[in-house]
């Protein structure tokens, strides 16, 4: 009984509001199986009135029987308007939880697979409201049967004793039953995820999958999963048949044995008709309700183990999370100073006593060899990572002293791949800001509004990734746009060229010259022609600065900038995805 208690408790732990709804679940549950007791008395009633050839006095019982079922049936309305709200409850706020938890805390990737993630805020919610639902169930199963066996030592101990046993026995070996029946059920979600999680990678990258014909061999890998899947289902299946074929025996065999036994007592004069009727209800009522609870019970330890799946997920914090300050200043001139960092990942060091300014009204490039470190000073600024030692500051304040709040809309940016929700393109640029006019303006500063008011639904055109309105280049200027409506002093642009067409990098050139009088901007870029527009440099070799200052200064006196600079679009490729 403790593992359903735990269930019970950490579901409460997870969505702890709705209380009140929780405790009408349990309470009307009780009400309509209480209820649902009383029809036999009505029906011993009139067998009752029939043998004493009373026929007028049926009529009280038939009204008490009406009135028992009118009982029951509210009762039961009661608790199916209490399942909805609770199931809407539970399956928006757990999944909001969970979408908000895995956005703060991204490295749980690294312990917990995405398809198992993805199954889990998708599959697992949905039946959160069943642990309820069974808990109370089951409890009140419980109860019925208690008060089942009262009435049948009201009449007759011994027949309650044989009962009572014949019930014991049987819930005891269900019990056992249902441990294993829960076990392999966990083994096959185990194997499942394990196949979500190649199904995920795939259709992330199913053109490569296709390109490459490596779906035959793909399954075969598959097939060993499938195999160990196939091992837990059996073992599975095989428990549930000896659960619904076998052990229901005992319970049967004993029906018949108490039968005979109330035959015997009726013959000799011992019992009469209606009690014999009364208790012959009851105990069906008795294997009735034995059944359900056992159900609801095996439903709870599977429910448990998708409420532990949840439980998981939540519990995952990232080693070294960001505390956030308190500091809510919004009018800042956008200087980033970088004094003396130090960072590393598990003792390798990234970045050594790296100094640098990047100034307001100008474009910062950071150039370097895959591995040199931009990333790092990237995810550094973002506040995804904490330094190890030194310093980095705007407008002469620790980044890590700003709120979260006021950070993100000050400090703002475009990745390597532009990234748009499947929805419309003003829904997409909403999520920053609903003011229609603000993202035409935005449009506008980044010379797509005409394109887009070209689109058969203008603004409402739905944006997907078949490239059918827009091409990388276009919504990488989209993207921008976004990026321009969150008002944000400090822009950072990482290799935000190097996917697109060479007349989208121009656009891009000239979109980032004009935001430069009214932004500070920092801009990662392998592409010659993109550094050409940096008035100043920043050259990173071996997670070091080589050289910094004006792009002619560098240029002058680093042979590693000249290099990157002169380089043909075909021999820089290979700079595309940095990795550190």
């Amino acid at each position: 009984m403790k593992r359903y208690f735990e269930t019970v408790k950490t579901l409460l732990k997870i969505a702890n509001g709705k209380f009140f709804v929780v405790v009408q679940m349990f309470v009307s549950c009780c009400l309509y199986n209480l209820s649902n007791l009383l029809p036999p008395i009505a029906t011993s009633g009139i067998i009752a009135v029939i043998s004493n050839n009373d026929f007028n006095g049926i009529w009280y019982y038939v009204l008490l029987y009406l009135l028992f079922y009118v009982i029951y049936f509210s009762m039961l309305n009661w608790n199916y308007h209490t399942y909805t709200t609770l199931a809407n409850y539970y399956h928006l706020e757990v999944q909001k939880k969970l979408f908000e938890h895995i956005a703060n805390n991204d490295s749980i990737f690294s312990k917990i697979s995405k398809g198992k993630i993805v199954d889990t805020t998708s599959d697992d919610i949905r039946y959160l409201v069943d642990v309820v639902d069974a808990a109370s169930e089951a409890l009140m199963k419980f109860i019925q049967l208690i008060v089942i066996f009262i009435i049948f030592s009201s009449y007759n101990i011994g027949v309650a004793l044989i009962a009572l046993v014949i019930d014991l026995l049987y819930l005891w070996l269900m019990n056992i039953n249902s441990k294993h029946v829960s076990k392999y059920y966990e083994g096959t979600r185990k194997y499942e995820d394990k196949i979500i999680d190649i199904f995920y990678q795939m259709l992330l990258n199913l053109k490569q999958v296709k390109s490459l014909n490596i779906m035959p061999n793909l399954n075969k890998n598959l097939d060993k999963t499938r195999s160990k899947w196939k091992e837990e289902y059996k073992s599975k299946r095989s428990t549930m048949i000896d659960r619904y074929c076998k052990l229901p025996y005992i319970i049967y065999i004993g029906k018949i044995l108490l039968y005979i036994l109330l035959a015997y007592l009726v013959t000799t004069g011992r019992m009469t008709i209606d009690k014999l009727v009364l208790l012959i209800s009851y105990f069906e009522l008795t294997i009735t309700c034995t059944d359900s609870m056992l159900t609801y019970l095996l439903n709870l330890s599977n429910y448990g183990i998708r409420v532990k799946r949840i439980k998981n997920i939540l519990d995952y914090t990232s080693n070294g999370n960001i505390d956030f300050g308190d500091i809510t200043n919004d009018y800042i001139s956008g200087l980033v100073v970088f004094n003396k960092v130090n960072y590393e990942i598990k003792n390798k060091v990234i970045l050594n006593n790296v100094s640098f300014k990047i100034y307001p009204n100008e474009i910062t490039a950071i150039v370097g060899h895959s591995g040199s470190g931009k990333t790092t000073i990237i995810n550094l600024l973002y506040r995804l990572d904490r330094i190890k030692s030194g310093s980095i500051s705007i407008d002469d304040e620790d980044i890590y002293n700003y709120t979260k709040n006021t950070y993100a809309s000050n400090v703002s940016g475009v990745f390597q791949k532009p990234f748009m929700f499947e929805m419309s393109i003003k829904d997409n640029l909403a999520l920053v800001d609903s003011n229609h006019n603000n993202q035409i303006e935005a449009c506008k500063r980044v010379g797509i509004h005409d394109y887009i008011m070209s689109l058969p639904k203008g603004y409402n055109t739905i944006i997907n990734d078949d490239g059918r309105f827009l091409s990388d280049g276009q919504k990488q200027l989209l993207v921008i746009a976004r990026a321009i409506l969150t008002k944000a002093e400090i822009l950072i642009f990482d290799e935000v060229t190097s996917n697109i067409d060479p007349n989208s990098t121009v656009k891009v050139g000239e979109v980032l010259t004009d935001l430069k009088s009214d932004h500070t901007i920092l801009m990662v870029t392998h592409k010659p022609e993109m550094m050409n527009l940096a008035d100043r440099v920043i050259v990173l070799d071996n997670g070091k600065v080589v050289a910094k200052g004006t792009n002619d200064e560098v240029f002058e006196k680093s042979a590693l900038y000249r290099e990157l600079r002169n380089r043909t679009f075909a021999s820089v490729s290979t700079l595309d995805n940095e990795i550190i």
